[in-house]
């Protein structure tokens, strides 16, 4: 764990690019790209319908991401059970929607710093989180939130290009560092460091915001996977039809192999349907692709609704800002490795013009 310290905003100013991380608005937060849509949970180990990661320790798993393809390996961490044993614990839904809220948190304003001027922290309270996550409708203890945030500590990840060269692109937990001032102390602050991944997303602008409303609306992980999967193939196509198989989405949402294929392809269904009841999907075709007389996979043709699509213009509107605000402050053609400081004015002018847009 990491030592507990006091965090402010750097004297005359403040990190351009964490005042662009702010979300004016309530609903909205923030993504990144391939952090968000890597398989990094386990969200059906336990059943006796899916094999093969239930008896491994280290989970290996590909999934293709744009045009490329890539590795995740998961490394568990061990924890003790209420009997008094020991068992390997890999981040589940809980995990999921934690890192999720605390996410939304950091995007209100002035609320993340930076540690030795390069790491991205955010400092809350476990009463915070917990009031949060009440209030979108996914109750957790103090004692699972405190378990929740240590398994986003200790899990270890990796994300390696398989069509490229070098080092991994993540070899990290997704809070590398984290600190309790005090456990068992609701009300004590509390602070997480993001990853080096979600840390040089926030530094070079190449986050995006998605409706926070409607994540927290799905009770499916698998669904509030393909969300976030769905807007990222909208927002670079423009395009509101996408076509997905269910092979695929099983792939790189992480769900495990099934023994019985049609027990999967229910399941993708299941997942896709959620999207629909809650207006993400306006209508979609679905279609059986056979060898044989054998169903080799399903083809999902889905087309999001206008309200989606409205919210996936307004994403890229805002990308488009951050882009063109860094520039006009700084000169530079795009952000670097680094972060850039501006002047407490400047900072004002931009949450004032955001406040003034969300509003409209």
């Amino acid at each position: 764990m990491g030592r507990m310290e006091s965090w402010r905003p750097l004297e005359g100013g403040q990190p351009l690019q964490l005042v662009l991380f702010e979300a004016s608005a309530r609903d909205q937060t923030n993504m990144v790209a391939l952090y968000d849509v890597a398989p990094r949970f386990c969200f059906e180990l336990a059943t006796g319908d899916t094999v093969a990661e239930r008896r491994t320790k280290i989970i290996e798993r590909e999934f293709a991401f744009g045009s490329r393809r890539y590795r995740i390996t998961l490394k568990p961490t061990r924890m003790k059970t209420a009997g008094g044993g020991e068992v390997d614990r890999y981040l589940g839904e809980r995990e999921q929607i934690v890192e999720e809220v605390i996410r939304r948190l950091a995007a209100d304003r002035g609320r993340l710093t930076l540690h030795e001027q390069k790491n991205v922290r955010f400092a809350f309270t476990v009463y915070e989180l917990r009031e949060e996550l009440r209030r979108v409708k996914h109750s957790y203890s103090s004692t699972e939130i405190v378990e929740a945030i240590v398994l986003l500590q200790e899990v270890r990840i990796m994300i390696q290009d398989l069509d490229g060269k070098g080092s991994p692109l993540l070899h990290s937990a997704a809070f590398p560092e984290v600190g309790f001032r005090r456990r068992d102390d609701d009300e004590a602050e509390t602070f997480v460091e993001f990853n080096s991944l979600v840390a040089k997303a926030i530094k070079q602008l190449t986050f995006q915001q998605v409706d926070y409303d409607t994540l927290m609306e799905v009770r499916d992980p698998v669904a509030r996977w393909l969300l976030k999967r769905l807007q990222i193939q909208v927002a670079t196509t423009k395009c509101p039809v996408q076509r997905m198989t269910a092979t695929d989405i099983r792939r790189d949402s992480g769900m495990p192999e099934w023994k019985k294929t049609r027990d999967m392809f229910r399941r993708v269904h299941r997942a896709v349907g959620v999207l629909a009841d809650v207006g993400v999907i306006d209508s979609m075709e679905v279609k059986n692709m056979k060898v044989g007389r054998r169903i080799a996979d399903v083809v999902f043709t889905m087309a999001v609704s206008p309200d989606f699509m409205a919210k996936v213009h307004a994403s890229n509107r805002i990308a488009r800002q951050n882009f063109e605000e860094f520039a006009r402050l700084t000169n530079l053609a795009e952000p670097s490795d680094e972060f850039v400081d501006v002047g407490e004015a400047e900072v004002y002018r931009i949450r004032a013009s955001r406040e003034v847009t969300a509003a409209v």
